[in-house]
């Protein structure tokens, strides 16, 4: 059998270009998708296919020349094709088509020599379709590891298109124009972005959002960035309160809601202002934050050492009180300006006299050195307060 084999296949060997025909005409039938979307010239078919008959003929043949690669041919051929997009289906399917055409011209031999017999002409079989499947198996894993690696190659552009977005590259109009193509988005739309701090398991705050979106015609990108994930989403003809609607289901940490801003131009502030929100939520809290309804808070903490000398500077003295004390002026002072000063409905809401809260306020305002009265008394109260409820704690 091995002698035959051999034989025979080194005898084709000097037949090549006419298999090589055989081969090209083949596949134009049988796989036309091949040259006919333009996916592999015919020039580079043609040498391909040549290639290909070569290695597997020298392979039978034990032909292959000393240090190279037997499969070098095949490896190649797979990673082209990754590269060129042609479906592995169609690849795998051209080379089942060479092994058929080795195998015909082999029938052929055999017929005008006398030497063959059946079980002979059997094993040879066998030996061509063991190595057309070697081949193959081949061909399939530089397809595979070409794909992996353009992949890979693929997710790193779109990670640094949306980096360069976030950092302010948008401004540039040609730049802008780009990144919106690669990543699927409009170029002319108003955007908005998220910033999704992660979950207490360490899973991300948003729960498939690209997918929660994308079933409703809305475009987006999400990337992990940090400790969070940064997701950039057209509006369009969507509105922003429609956006947190569809992705309120998925809330599983704080996020951060940046204003509508006009166009990829003005990511980059954006995703700083969606940054500034999601740092008025609460620690632990599982919730939207919108920068222009959390205004004051977002005042207070982008300046944490002003935040800081709100709360020791001007409700400093209640922190030296015991706990107890402490914190029914506190809640006290809060009640009293959430109800723009009015004893009888801070009495209310505490459940007490509205004389106990007259009595309150007179305490506040003896340790505080402030009059509980004036505009700018109560605003600056209401900043320290903001800051204390940003400490998360009342130390």
């Amino acid at each position: 059998m091995g002698d035959l084999a051999e034989r025979m296949a080194r005898e084709q060997l000097n037949r090549l270009d006419a298999l090589t025909g055989d081969l090209v005409d083949e596949i134009l039938v049988e796989n036309p998708g091949y040259h006919e979307a333009a996916l592999v010239s015919l020039a580079e078919l043609r040498r391909s296919c040549r290639e290909n008959l070569r290695r597997v003929l020298q392979l039978l043949g034990h032909e292959v020349p000393a240090g190279d690669d037997p499969f070098d041919a095949a490896i190649r051929t797979g990673a082209r094709r990754a590269e060129q997009q042609v479906p592995l289906d169609s690849v795998l399917k051209s080379f089942r088509l060479g092994g058929r055409v080795i195998w015909r011209a082999l029938v052929r031999m055999a017929k005008e020599d006398d030497r063959a017999d059946r079980d002979e002409l059997l094993d040879v079989a066998t030996a061509v379709w063991k190595v057309v499947d070697d081949a193959s198996s081949e061909v399939a894993k530089a397809y595979r590891h070409t794909e992996l690696r353009m992949q890979q190659l693929d997710e790193h552009r779109r990670h640094a298109l949306i980096e360069d977005l976030l950092r302010g590259r948008g401004r540039e109009a040609v730049f802008a124009a780009q990144a919106a193509a690669e990543l699927g988005l409009p170029a002319r739309s108003d955007y908005l972005v998220l910033v999704a701090a992660l979950a207490a398991d360490g899973t991300p705050g948003l729960a498939m959002p690209q997918d929660a979106l994308g079933v409703h015609g809305v475009r987006s990108v999400w990337q992990p960035r940090g400790q969070t994930t940064v997701g950039l989403v057209a509006l369009e003809r969507h509105g922003v309160d429609r956006v947190l609607h569809l992705l309120r289901g998925g809330v599983r940490a704080g996020v951060g809601v940046s204003p509508r801003v006009a166009g990829l131009g003005e990511a980059g502030t954006a995703h700083e202002l969606a940054v500034l929100a999601l740092r008025t939520v609460p620690e632990g809290a599982a919730r939207f934050a919108e920068l222009d309804r959390h205004l004051p808070q977002a005042l207070v903490a982008r300046s944490p050492e002003l935040a800081e000398r709100l709360v020791t500077g001007v409700l400093g003295p209640l922190f030296a009180l015991p706990h107890g004390e402490r914190d029914v002026l506190l809640d006290t002072l809060a009640a009293w300006l959430e109800t723009s000063g009015s004893a009888a409905a801070t009495a209310s809401r505490l459940y007490c006299h509205r004389n106990t809260v007259l009595n309150r306020l007179r305490r506040l305002e003896s340790l505080l050195g402030r009059s509980m009265q004036t505009h700018e008394s109560c605003l600056t109260l209401s900043l320290a307060l903001i800051a204390v409820e940003a400490r998360g704690d009342r130390e």
